[in-house]
């Protein structure tokens, strides 16, 4: 009975700390669902619905570049959680005016009116990202977009542009030529969906290791997704939060369910050994 109330006070720890990941669960799928409700509404009133995703990309890069008066409130850090609201920047003219955050606004509107995305890093020789586009499915074909600018890259043609057509100079510097304020320094020699260098240490080598086991793992799945989406973030803390929770309640549940031995009955059992 010495240990009840340790066995007690660890339960209704357990407890509280299930209730708590439960419900920040509950809070994320909320906001992420509310996110999406309104994101989809406002990507309905732009884009066709019956639209072809050139169309449906047009329409929203036409948006990009004729958006109605938004606000300008200052910005509270680049790496601020309401920067990278995807609800807070489509509302924001400064923040529809950052390359990342228009990228995130552009690729969160794509999702809901049906197209496929991805995010893309243009780097510098120093592995730093120069500015970040996007990618978007026509069909077999991954063109790219740059939602800052609100143009798709084209060539004199007319023909929509991708990121591997992109790495030939002259390629690039045709099609820049159409987008103005567009940098002559942001080319397409390096890039990345996902930046692993920025993990210390095991960056490089993680990459390295990615690349000779699955070679064309960085293209399969949107990366940029879960970084770009903060109502995502409160559902993948969460999970792993309420299985160790659930786990840890399983443990007592087995260890209470255990037959106990009471400190008399175990020095009988002592002083029997002993003799």
């Amino acid at each position: 009975m010495g240990h009840q109330w340790q066995f007690d006070l660890v339960r209704h720890a357990n407890t509280a700390f299930v209730i708590a990941a439960f419900a920040l669960l509950v809070y994320g799928l909320v906001w992420n669902y509310s996110t999406r409700t309104f994101l989809k509404g406002f990507g309905d009133a732009i884009v066709p619905l019956e639209g072809s995703p050139q169309e449906k990309t047009e329409a929203l890069l036409d948006w990009f570049r004729h958006e109605p008066e938004r606000i300008s409130t200052p910005l509270a850090g680049s790496e601020s959680l309401r920067d990278r609201d995807p609800v807070n920047i489509v509302q924001n003219k400064r923040l529809l005016k950052i390359c990342g955050s228009a990228t995130n606004a552009f690729m969160n509107l794509a999702d809901v009116v049906g197209l496929r995305t991805r995010r893309l890093l243009l780097l510098a020789r120093s592995g730093g990202a120069m500015h970040v586009v996007a990618e978007v499915q026509w069909g077999t074909r991954w063109v790219v977009v740059d939602p800052q600018q609100a143009r798709v890259f084209k060539d004199g043609s007319g023909h929509a542009l991708t990121k591997e057509e992109l790495r030939d100079p002259s390629v690039f510097q045709d099609a820049i030529s159409r987008i103005p304020g567009y940098s002559p320094t942001y080319t397409f020699e390096r890039t990345a969906h996902l930046r692993l260098e920025r993990i210390p240490l095991l960056g490089n080598p993680l990459r390295r290791t990615l690349d000779h086991l699955s070679p064309g793992w960085e293209e399969a799945v949107d990366w940029g997704c879960f970084p770009e989406n903060p109502s995502l973030w409160p559902i993948f803390v969460s999970l792993p939060l309420l299985s160790l929770g659930i786990l840890i309640h399983l443990i007592l549940v087995r260890y209470r369910s255990a037959p106990q031995i009471s400190p008399i009955a175990h020095t009988i059992t002592q002083s029997a050994r002993s003799a």
